[in-house]
């Protein structure tokens, strides 16, 4: 905690790279604006979740279906036989043309003129009536010579009445009608066709071609949009509406790609927006973790010149404020070698710590932090192990403006190893973000990579802090000194 203030003032800095680097990657644009790397973020991670989504969806199983049978021999089959259809030359019209021949024909013409007439039906009337019986039988006496006067089967006078009753009948309308018919080419013609496998023939084609399902048929084969009405194409038609469907764009535009990588390989670990109404104490102690260990409480350091509030100077508003004040206060300072005395400050400030709640042993700590250092002050955000040092700052500013290892030398003298960032833009935000492996450390500033360093015994189990203390006396019109920290989230592979 206090060894801060004693870095503060220390001319033992040791920064590995210069400035000029900051300068450079400021110049080239190579530091994005945090605006746009907080909108793609938030973009990507709502196509992501839409991806989740879409890929336990019931919506893909199906367009994958319908895709498999898009793209399948049978529907290339289907679309090829239906699109080759025609009337012409198909079954349907050879029938019909059958029909027309048989409809064109002599003798079937002929036969539809007698079949159900008039004439017919009176021929057919006569044929089974006793008047033609009766003018048969007597025709076949004649023929034979039974109706002489000489008749051995009848006597004279029967076979005379006979005769008479014979010559009656040849005269009467009905039998001369009968027998000019019976041997007329159209009652001849209409037995011939009556029983023949042309009428036979016609008669089916022209039931079947009068039928409804002839005629459907025969429509849908001169439709010119038949494939557009078949079930193959509705489920294209449905595959390709499908296709066009931004979720699903989005869903095969991210598939095989390596924009999700981060999400695969990351979970969140601990995060805080600081959108709560006020600091949350199951993620935050306003107590340094070492002096709540060793006293219960926040204490300073010779060169410190403020004491740490209980939480008074934190404020929480959509991100979080740690507020330095001018205030004479009362707090504990901790001098050689009369241990902790109660000392009277000029100077208020606060300080949030992880170490009752989160600890990481490898992962990624991010936060969006305004650079805005005041040369009177340290203002840090940094991560520590089960002692004060060594430590690893996310970043630094106010006296110095760096970011790297903070750590003591065999003298107990403070020494730096890291890199120079007072080039950033003051009174802006950036992002700022460590990643450990082991005893490896990269630190990028607005995803950007800056710096890279190992040091071994940094690989163990850290926490996070951030403070604002001061170590030289501010000018009234810089206070209050407002560090802010517009949210911090932790990364753990999965």
């Amino acid at each position: 905690m206090g060894l801060i203030s004693i870095f503060g003032r220390s001319n033992q800095t040791i920064i590995k790279y210069m400035s000029f680097k900051i300068f450079s990657l400021q110049l080239l644009g190579k530091l994005k604006p945090v605006e746009k790397i907080e909108q793609q973020r938030a973009a990507l991670e709502s196509d992501y979740q839409e991806f989740l989504r879409v890929e336990k969806s019931d919506e893909l199983a199906e367009f994958l279906k319908l895709e498999t049978f898009i793209n399948s021999a049978e529907f290339k089959k289907q679309k090829t036989e239906i699109e080759a259809l025609r009337f012409k030359g198909s079954k349907e019209s050879k029938q019909l043309a059958d029909l027309e021949k048989l409809k064109k024909s002599k003798k079937i013409k002929k036969y539809f003129v007698v079949e159900g007439s008039a004439d017919l039906k009176r021929f057919e009337s006569l044929k089974n009536s006793a008047k033609q019986k009766e003018f048969e039988e007597l025709l076949e006496l004649k023929k034979a010579g039974q109706l002489q006067k000489n008749s051995k089967k009848f006597g004279k006078e029967e076979a005379l009445n006979k005769l008479q009753r014979y010559k009656t009948l040849s005269t009467d309308s009905d039998i001369r009608f009968f027998i000019k018919y019976r041997k007329s080419g159209l009652y001849k013609n209409y037995l011939d066709v009556k029983d023949s496998s042309d009428l036979k023939r016609f008669n089916e084609l022209k039931e079947l071609v009068e039928s409804k399902d002839f005629s459907e048929r025969k429509a849908y084969l001169e439709d010119k949009d038949k494939w557009k009405k078949s079930d193959a194409y509705a489920q294209e038609k449905k595959y390709l509406e499908m296709k066009s469907k931004p979720h699903l764009v989005n869903y095969f535009k991210y598939k095989d790609s390596s924009h999700f990588d981060f999400f695969r390989k990351w979970e969140v670990a601990f995060a805080d927006d600081f959108s709560a109404s006020a600091l949350q104490k199951e993620k935050w102690s306003v107590c340094n973790y070492h002096a709540e260990k060793m006293l219960g409480g926040n204490y300073s350091l010779p060169g410190d010149l403020q004491v740490f509030t209980n939480g008074n100077n934190i404020k929480v508003s959509e991100k979080l404020v740690i507020e330095t004040r001018k205030e004479k206060l009362t707090g504990n300072m901790w001098k050689m070698p009369a241990g902790f005395i109660p000392t009277e400050f000029d100077y208020s400030s606060g300080l949030i710590s992880s170490g009752n709640s989160f600890w990481m042993e490898d992962g990624i700590v991010e936060a969006k932090i305004r650079f805005q250092p005041v040369k009177q002050l340290v203002s840090s955000f940094y991560l520590s192990g089960e002692k004060n040092t060594p430590r690893v700052n996310l970043l630094e500013m106010g006296v110095k403006n760096w970011l790297g290892f903070t750590s003591l030398d065999t003298n107990g003298k403070a020494k730096w190893e890291g890199l120079d960032i007072s080039n950033l833009k003051s009174g802006q935000s950036y992002i700022f973000t460590l990643e450990k492996s082991g005893a490896s450390f990269t630190w990028k500033i607005n995803e950007t990579e800056v710096l890279t360093l190992n040091k071994a015994d940094m690989n163990i189990s850290l926490h996070l802090n951030a403070s604002s203390l001061v170590v030289y006396d501010v000018p009234d019109s810089n206070l209050p000194v407002r560090f802010e920290i517009g949210w911090i989230k932790c990364y753990r592979k999965k």
